[in-house]
């Protein structure tokens, strides 16, 4: 069996010594104003279907540094980390390609965990990820991930277990809170309370059947106990934690607390399905804020604090909302000395079109004969004009640029920083808007 070797430990020998994550002796990944997240969620070995390559790009592309000098330079500068899914630990190897260029440039690594959206424990979750354990005992993943490796995720190809510089949780709320029908709960007789319970359409797992008022108590629990099954492995070489955030309309409607409140201030309004959806709209809450808060006060209050929330912001339904809830994560994460980041990603629109910043909002363009990468490099420019322009970034927030569906379509090699609409090219673009005159 191979020797256990934290990244950090050999991203920094070179410079302090050997030194573990927990000694503070490196730029933490979570402190960075810049960081990068090539496109992988359709194009990894988990999701992309037999013999569809979307990408597969992270050892044979970005392995090589002289495919993306000026993205490593700008790395570098801002200590920002190279952010990676978990399922894709086990198919780089260790003493060459991707790791060995983010170790020989003092580059931090972050591991995402996507599999914190499942409706599962976590400490179950842990225990299959950082160990390959399942329930009985049997080494496999779970909800149809790979048996990759009987000793988990963070085991490269060639057999060696790394310890990331950070891992990052993927979103958990609202998730597996329970969707309301608004039909049912328009049609349904009796009381209020009645009437939500008729509507509650359930996710079918012990998680999200939870009442209300146990119900994101236990969601933060988890994040708790997967920390503390990482803890137990890792020690004093304990990663930094991040978290992802969501900033979506979609909290309002699901939020039974905010329905409540809403339902006291006008009864009549959710007798109408129609006006189901717009009454977060006249009445917004803002209650997915002070849920964030109470979950880095617990992760705080047990040794886990966060040193990064990144906000995954839906740009396409009601733009005045979001921004006011970033502006809220802003003040209240900053209160409790934890840096707001805002993933830098795709809208989820339609490959022939882009979003556009005309000044004073962001608007949506169709363009049928534009590259789609071209189309998916300008939303991403748009999203950042939009945040400087409505005074939603300032200097200390992380812009964390990246993909999370299949553009920029790149596959293997090809990674060219003077390409418009790669996806170097596009964090590059924006590293020098925001940074380029320091």
């Amino acid at each position: 069996m191979k020797k256990l070797i934290p990244v950090s430990l050999l991203l920094w020998t070179a410079f302090a010594g050997p030194v573990s994550a927990a000694e503070g002796s490196r730029p933490p990944a979570g402190g960075a104003e810049f960081s990068f997240v090539p496109n992988q969620c359709r194009a990894n070995w988990w999701y992309r279907p037999a013999g569809e390559l979307i990408n597969g790009h992270l050892d044979e592309g970005f392995g090589d540094a002289g495919l993306w000098p000026q993205l490593l330079a700008n790395l570098k500068q801002s200590g920002g980390p190279f952010s990676i899914f978990a399922p894709e630990v086990s198919h780089l190897t260790y003493g060459g390609g991707l790791l060995a260029v983010l170790q020989n440039e003092a580059i931090p690594l972050s591991v995402e965990l996507p599999g914190f959206t499942q409706c599962i424990p976590g400490r179950t979750i842990a225990e299959a990820e950082l160990y390959g354990r399942w329930e009985g005992g049997d080494h496999v993943m779970y909800g149809g991930f790979p048996q990759t490796h009987p000793r988990g995720w963070f085991v490269t190809a060639d057999g060696t277990e790394i310890i990331p510089d950070q891992i990052l949780f993927d979103e958990r709320q609202p998730n597996l809170c329970t969707e309301i029908d608004p039909v049912i709960l328009a049609r349904t007789e009796g009381t209020w309370e009645e009437r939500l319970e008729a509507a509650k359409k359930y996710v079918r797992c012990d998680r999200a059947m939870l009442p209300w008022a146990e119900l994101l108590p236990a969601l933060r629990q988890d994040y708790i106990d997967y920390l503390s099954v990482a803890r137990e492995k890792w020690g004093d070489r304990m990663p930094s934690v991040g978290i992802h955030w969501n900033v979506v309309m979609g909290w309002e409607w699901r939020d039974q607390q905010a329905l409540n409140t809403i339902n006291e201030m006008d009864s009549t309004i959710f007798r109408d399905p129609d006006r189901f959806h717009s009454a977060a709209s006249l009445y917004p809450q803002y209650n997915s804020v002070g849920y964030c808060n109470e979950l880095v006060d617990a992760l705080t209050a047990t040794g886990f604090k966060p040193d990064v929330v990144l906000m995954d912001v839906d740009w396409l339904y009601d733009i005045p909302y979001i921004t006011e809830v970033l502006r809220r994560h802003k003040t209240q994460l900053g209160a409790r000395g934890v840096q707001m980041g805002i993933n830098i990603v795709e809208a989820g629109l339609p490959y022939d079109e882009e979003l556009i910043f005309d000044g004073v909002t962001l608007l949506r363009r169709r363009d049928t004969q534009a590259n789609p990468n071209i189309l998916h490099e300008n939303t991403l420019v748009a999203i950042v004009e939009y945040l400087i322009a409505s005074g939603i970034y300032e200097p200390g927030m992380q812009m964390r640029v990246g993909s999370w569906e299949h553009r920029p379509y790149e596959t293997g090699r090809e990674i060219d920083e003077g390409r418009e609409g790669s996806m170097a090219h596009t964090a590059n673009r924006i590293y020098d808007m925001l940074w380029g005159g320091r």
